[in-house]
């Protein structure tokens, strides 16, 4: 009898648990369904007002953590409970976990992750957007180097703080002259900035285009009530990051478009443009080209704390400055694991973009990255080992020379068949590639040659 009762207890107790996860389950469909076609909803009622192409497409993947992918589409081998939303478990390697646009089944997704969803559209239509702005050209997405530098920090901060403070006076109704001094202001540090910087601005452009416009769109046409002030919201995210070689875009990309629509420049000319904030502020508003002298950079920058935000700067260089020394020393002096990419085009790099730095002119190390081969062409798929990822812990140096993209990795702890690991990072090589070592101490990750 007790033996019964015990069973009857844990047969109550696991489909009381089951019951609980279908549950779950079903709740996470149906929120997927719904923010779905709620972004569905809002970009068909837009219809291609904002850049004169229609924004939806069906070509749009939810990944979730337990590897299942959602889609208002089927998706091969797909299942539905509805008709509406089909749900699959995604093949090994197919897929990577991060919000952007990549091939699957041959064709071109814009991939948003699950958590991501809860943000009134915003994500969705950004990916989207990426979606449709690559069917008209190619932009550089790689880190700008220079924005490490401490001057270059400072002056992107007080263009940073100048585009707040406009933000706040549209945000509190205050007289349009306000806004327009402190546009005014974020010009006038951007274009010194540019001008001191002048050899990296094609790229920087090109990548303010990319994820500027992107974000832009996203918060423009999301469902958020107060689009000014998630646009600061985001400049004091990005301003918080330990690098802004990446993240800057960002930033600064809603709030030049916010501001110029709210001062309704006609400044959206289509997707197959590099855009210009700089250039659009003065051909389109200023009427002008704006000269910057002394006295005026110095009463812009008494405008947009520039005490407190040189202070700040000043204490960080000497941080990064022991970052600098400790990376030299892991990555350049010491013996290193090495690897040359010999299909670019079919390599997958995601990273978090707040944890990077420039190794001076040795390339960028990346503190959290993973790489996937989709060719089969190259060495293989690594990735940094979770919780030893940050910056000041180890990292990953990449760099381009002679037209070839390189990785150097610290030496490997062990090496298991194609399995290379390191306590922070591991690698899994393909057939045919292997790892030899050279008289100087230094690996190399090689292609074997066929006798």
């Amino acid at each position: 009898m007790k033996k019964n009762l015990l069973l009857l207890i844990f047969i109550a107790i696991f489909q009381f648990s089951a019951a609980q996860e279908s549950a779950k389950a079903l709740k996470n469909r149906q929120n997927i369904q719904s923010c779905l076609l709620e972004a569905k909803e809002l970009l068909e009622k837009e219809n291609g007002k904002l850049w004169g192409k229609r924004i939806w497409n069906d070509s749009i993947i939810v990944i979730d953590f337990d590897h299942s992918i959602y889609s208002l589409v089927k998706l091969p081998n797909s299942k539905t409970d509805n008709g509406i939303l089909f749900s699959k478990t995604m093949e090994p390697n197919s897929l990577v976990f991060v919000n952007t646009t990549q091939k699957y089944e041959g064709k071109e997704y814009a991939t948003v992750l699950n958590n991501y969803l809860d943000d009134k559209s915003a994500t969705i239509i950004h990916e989207l957007f990426h979606l449709l702005q690559m069917k008209s050209r190619k932009f550089n997405g790689n880190p700008i180097e220079y924005l490490d530098e401490t001057n270059a920090r400072i002056l992107l901060r007080l263009e940073y703080q100048a585009l707040k403070n406009a933000l706040k006076a549209v945000i509190q109704k205050r007289k349009m002259n306000e806004v327009e001094n402190y546009l005014k202001d974020a010009v006038i540090f951007r274009k010194e900035r540019q001008q001191q910087y002048s050899k990296y601005l094609n790229d920087e452009l090109e990548i303010e285009t990319l994820e500027g416009l992107a974000n832009y769109t996203g918060f423009v046409l999301s469902s958020y009530d107060n689009k000014y002030e998630k646009a600061l919201e985001e400049i004091n995210q990005r301003e918080e990051a330990k690098t802004y070689t990446r993240p800057f875009p960002y930033a600064t990309g809603p709030a030049y478009g916010l501001l110029f629509d709210c001062l309704n420049i006609s400044w959206r000319k289509g997707l197959d443009n590099i855009y210009n904030f700089t250039d659009i502020y003065e051909v389109m508003f200023l009427k002008s080209k704006l000269t910057i002298n002394k006295k005026q950079l110095e009463l812009a920058k008494l405008r947009n704390n520039f005490t407190e935000i040189n202070k700040q700067e000043i204490a960080r260089e000497e941080e990064q400055k022991k970052l600098i020394s400790y990376y030299t020393d892991l990555l350049i002096n010491k013996p290193t694991l090495k690897v040359a990419l010999a299909d670019i085009d079919h390599y997958g790099r995601t990273f978090n973009m707040n944890g990077t730095m420039t190794l001076n002119d040795k390339g960028i190390v990346y503190s959290s990255i993973k790489g996937r081969d989709k060719s089969g062409n190259n060495f293989g798929s690594f990735a940094t080992v979770y919780g030893n990822n940050q910056l000041g812990k180890a990292g990953i140096l990449s760099y381009d020379k002679d037209g070839k993209t390189y990785f150097v990795f610290p030496l490997p702890s062990k090496i298991e068949g194609r399995k290379v690991i390191s306590e922070f990072y591991e690698i899994e090589l393909n057939p045919d590639w292997k790892i030899v070592k050279q008289d100087d101490g230094n690996m190399e990750i090689v292609k074997e040659s066929k006798s």
